[in-house]
């Protein structure tokens, strides 16, 4: 039997169409299934990337908020910087993972120093809340010990006639220490330390030189009180009337037979400390003297007075050393010293006199007589029993 050729052939092997099938399933397979993998891939990558730790670089960032309302830059400032920097730090490491694939980022070290940042801004709070209350119990005592010496100046020191460095100094002292008080209200307490040291230096100072000034005065008290002993032995020996005037007290006190009988407040010249040594120096006189002549009406502006014997031979013969050595200028010792009336002005303001309110003078005018004693003592109290030094 004869077969066709090339049918026959066909029918037995079909193998001249099979690649074509294969191929195609493999451009399928390439142009489906692999990028759906590969996406698949890259999805599962991104969506398992890890996410910037933005909650611990905000919380990093209140932490060091509430450390600076806490002051922690003037109370704390080297933690505050330290967690600044790292706060910073953490801001870079941020960026710089930010610039990688965000499957190749890594956040551990960020979150690591936004964490340190925290930590450090927490304890730079409780540092500078420390160092306040601290600040506010030291710098307390320090206010209330500069005001108690600055009381104590004021009570004791203050209306004398010091040296015009020794009140300057007071003066910026208390202004020191007033700037001080309001800093320490509102927390200001870097302003309370700067100006409280130099009031609490001022008012020291001030304190001391007045003290020593009073001392070098006050070595005279022996014959003070001798002076007013004397004057008042005399006032109960004669039953009489004697006047002692007690400079420091600024009293003048009026004796009858060795017994007090009046007492008044004076007013004195404007250099009262320290004895008169020359006309002009508004000092009032320190001795022993008398009443010369008892003055009304016309006889003086003063609406009456009492004239005493100043100057006395122990005031002349200080006035003639002071002038041989060069203490004091060559215009004359003084005179026309009296207690006289128009005081209760509650200032020291007489040329050197002793002055008392008008009533007051009444009284006195009406007690004694021309001879009557009239002893000026600088004080009849110690140094110790007037200030506590």
């Amino acid at each position: 039997m004869h077969v066709i050729p090339g049918v026959f052939d066909y029918v037995r092997n079909p193998l001249p169409i099979m690649p074509k099938k294969r191929n195609r399933r493999r451009l399928i397979l390439v142009i489906v299934v692999i990028p759906l993998i590969t996406l698949l891939v890259f999805t599962y990558l991104f969506l398992s990337a890890e996410e910037p730790p933005v909650e611990s670089v905000n919380t990093s960032q209140t932490a060091i908020s509430k450390a600076k309302e806490a002051e922690a830059g003037t109370y704390a400032p080297a933690l505050l910087e330290k967690a600044e920097t790292m706060h910073q730090q953490a801001l870079d490491e941020w960026q710089k993972q930010n610039e990688l694939v965000s499957f190749n980022r890594n956040f551990g070290y960020m979150r690591k120093l936004a964490g340190e940042a925290a930590e450090t801004a927490d304890m730079a709070a409780e540092r500078a809340v420390y160092v306040k209350d601290s600040l506010h119990t030291s710098l307390k005592n320090k206010l209330e010990n500069v005001k108690h010496k600055i009381d104590h100046f004021e009570s004791y020191y203050a209306h004398l006639p010091l040296k015009n460095t020794t009140r300057r100094n007071f003066t910026t002292a208390k202004m020191r220490y007033t700037e001080s008080g309001e800093a320490f209200a509102r927390t200001a307490y870097h302003d309370v330390g700067i100006n409280l040291d130099v009031a609490g230096k001022l008012i020291s100072k001030s304190v001391q030189e007045a003290h020593n000034y009073l001392s070098d005065y006050f070595e005279d008290l022996p014959k003070w009180k001798r002076w007013s002993d004397e004057t008042i032995k005399w006032s109960q020996k004669n039953r009489s009337t004697a006047i002692i005037v007690d400079k420091f007290a600024h009293k003048t006190y009026v004796y009858r037979s060795g017994k007090l009988l009046k007492e008044y407040d004076s007013e004195m010249g404007p250099n009262w400390i320290g004895t008169k040594n020359h006309r002009g120096d508004k000092a009032t006189p320190e001795g022993k003297y008398h009443v010369t002549v008892k003055k009304a009406g016309r006889q003086t502006k003063y609406y009456k007075a009492l004239l005493i014997n100043y100057p006395n031979d122990e005031d002349k013969a200080r006035y003639q050393k002071n002038v041989r050595n060069g203490n004091i200028p060559k215009v004359g010792i003084g005179n026309l010293i009296e207690i006289h009336g128009d005081g209760g002005k509650g200032i020291n303001w007489t040329d050197g006199c002793v002055a008392l309110t008008n009533k007051e003078m009444d009284e006195l005018y009406d007690l004694v007589r021309v001879g009557t004693p009239v002893t000026i003592v600088g004080s009849l109290r110690s140094l110790k029993e007037i200030n506590g030094m």
